[in-house]
């Protein structure tokens, strides 16, 4: 029976080779290097932004800038929000002795593809508050000044790359986790 599936195999596809067990392991240790490095340098940028709005907000609390303060630390909230949500979404999965590499490297792919697809809402979108209550602080004390529609003129350029920024993070992410998911259909038809 086997000599009979193998060269049904065979003709089937002459060509065709099984991969070595160390390739899985191998492919799915790479994959956990590069998800700790990523998330290691998400981790540094985030504890970076903390420590400026932070005491950003410390100084606008000192001259009187109750607003700027408050949107400053409803950053800071953000942050702790994201970061929050990448060591909950973000994170390398455990191996389980019982689970095969392949089923393994699965999960891993999927959950990095649900992190991805999901960046508007869970990595962006904490800081939206804080922004927008930024950008209408700064707006009214300008328009105090100079009248409202000076003030928003003046807000359009900084608040357009702001969003731009965002946007451009959304569009890489969706594209990562595209790519990512087109590798997961792959590793699905290998059974």
């Amino acid at each position: 029976m086997t000599d009979s599936l193998l060269a049904g195999w065979s003709a089937i596809a002459p060509d065709a080779t099984f991969s070595a067990p160390s390739d899985c392991a191998h492919r799915a240790a790479r994959f956990e290097r590069k998800i700790k490095r990523r998330n290691i340098l998400e981790y540094a940028a985030g504890t970076v932004v903390f420590a400026v709005f932070a005491a950003f907000g410390i100084g606008a609390i000192a001259v009187g800038e109750h607003a700027i303060a408050a949107a400053a630390w409803a950053i800071v909230a953000g942050v702790a929000a994201v970061m929050w949500q990448l060591a909950r979404r973000g994170g390398s999965l455990d191996r389980l002795p019982e689970e095969p590499c392949l089923e393994h490297l699965r999960r891993q792919y999927r959950q990095q593809h649900a992190a991805l697809r999901s960046v508007p809402l869970w990595y962006i979108g904490p800081f939206l508050p804080g922004i927008v209550l930024f950008y209408l602080a700064v707006g009214a004390g300008v328009a105090r000044e100079i009248g409202w529609i000076a003030a928003l003129q003046g807000l359009a350029s900084p608040a357009a790359a702001t969003f731009g920024i965002f946007a451009a993070v959304a569009l890489a992410n969706w594209l990562a986790a595209r790519r990512l998911k087109l590798t997961l259909e792959q590793l699905e038809r290998l059974g």
